[in-house]
């Protein structure tokens, strides 16, 4: 029997906030490690953040996340990963996030970093591996 008066499960907003950040720092070491201005190069935007987007669409189906809670954690993320808790800069990403998503282009990005993401998140040997996606992504 369904019992509608039972309380949705918590979000456990720490937990997914710490699979991205170490995924994010794993997924950007080897970019970084080959070009320390990688970030600041705007033609290679769409692929890195369209690539997150997906690691970010990945957890949101996993944790089955609402829209509101999708976009609190994306707007964490996108504050400590990329913009060091300024808030006009983080805006900005957030508004950059949105406009990406009509590119074509990006789908297939997005797509690389939901896989990523995935198979980083179920572990075992591979899972190593699969934050290299976005270097493949940017060297293709």
């Amino acid at each position: 029997m369904l019992d509608f008066l039972k309380k949705k499960d918590v979000i456990p907003y720490e937990k997914i906030a710490e699979q991205l950040d170490v995924f994010t720092k794993e997924s950007l070491a080897m970019p970084k490690m080959n070009n320390p201005f990688l970030l600041d190069d705007k033609t290679k935007h769409p692929m890195i953040f369209g690539y997150f987007i997906g690691a970010m669409e990945y957890l949101t189906q996993h944790y089955t996340l609402s829209e509101n809670d999708m976009h609190t954690v994306y707007t964490e993320y996108l504050s400590r990963n990329f913009t060091d808790h300024d808030e006009a800069h983080t805006k900005a990403l957030l508004d950059y996030s949105k406009e990406i998503r009509q590119i074509d282009d990006v789908a297939r990005y997005r797509l690389v970093g939901n896989h990523a993401m995935k198979k980083w998140n179920a572990g075992g040997p591979m899972a190593k591996y699969a934050p290299m996606g976005l270097i493949r992504l940017l060297n293709d």
